[in-house]
């Protein structure tokens, strides 16, 4: 069941999800590895933290960014598989991400892939949280949103990039220092930080469902 909008930040669940992709087209590229780490409350749950590679023949053409080799995809497990464990992990939290339309397009798009129609959960977005904490001072800057520059600004140290479980944990622990700061005068609650989908989103959505 999806948590109520109503639930305080201290007694959500969420999962600190990172995909790894052969590109940026969920229309053409595909999912490579899958990180993910739950967080309940303020706590960071490292006991349920997981990284699966999925099984592909080719690395693409953004090997280089995520370096994972050929071997490496040769191991992996299905990606019906992988999903599934995905769903097990989401059942009744949050999915939390930084820039997380991005991975919601990639599950879409590898849910279809495999046969089955989507139900993806409510979403929080560290970058979405980023710029709005940034805008309460000036316009964002070039750049100023990526998840390694938004860490430096609240003190978090600097950690090795692009690998899926890494940048999940690093989500997480972006999204407590974010939370903490936008509930400085106030108790929030889910409805106050959750993705909030522009009427193109939730019209793909509704069109998706009807196919």
């Amino acid at each position: 069941m999806r948590p109520d909008d109503r639930t305080p930040l201290d007694r959500l669940g969420l999962l600190a999800v990172d995909l790894e992709t052969t590109g940026l087209s969920p229309a053409r590229d595909h999912v490579l590895a899958v990180g993910w780490v739950p967080v309940d409350g303020a706590r960071i749950d490292l006991s349920g933290a997981r990284r699966h590679v999925v099984r592909r023949d080719d690395p693409g053409d953004a090997v280089t960014i995520h370096g994972l080799t050929h071997d490496d995809l040769g191991e992996g497990r299905p990606l019906a598989e992988v999903l599934a464990d995905l769903e097990r992990a989401l059942s009744g939290r949050v999915l939390l991400a930084h820039h997380a339309p991005f991975e919601l397009a990639f599950l879409d798009a590898a849910f279809r892939s495999v046969g089955r129609r989507p139900a993806l959960p409510a979403a929080v977005c560290t970058l979405e949280l980023q710029r709005r904490l940034v805008a309460r001072h000036r316009e964002p800057g070039p750049g100023e949103l990526r998840l390694w520059r938004a860490r430096e600004r609240h003190g978090l140290p600097v950690t090795a990039a692009h690998d899926a479980l890494g940048d999940a944990l690093a989500c997480a622990e972006l999204y407590l220092a974010q939370s903490a700061e936008l509930a400085a005068d106030r108790t929030l609650c889910l409805r106050d930080v959750r993705r909030h989908e522009p009427w193109l989103d939730r019209l793909r959505t509704w069109w998706r469902a009807r196919r």
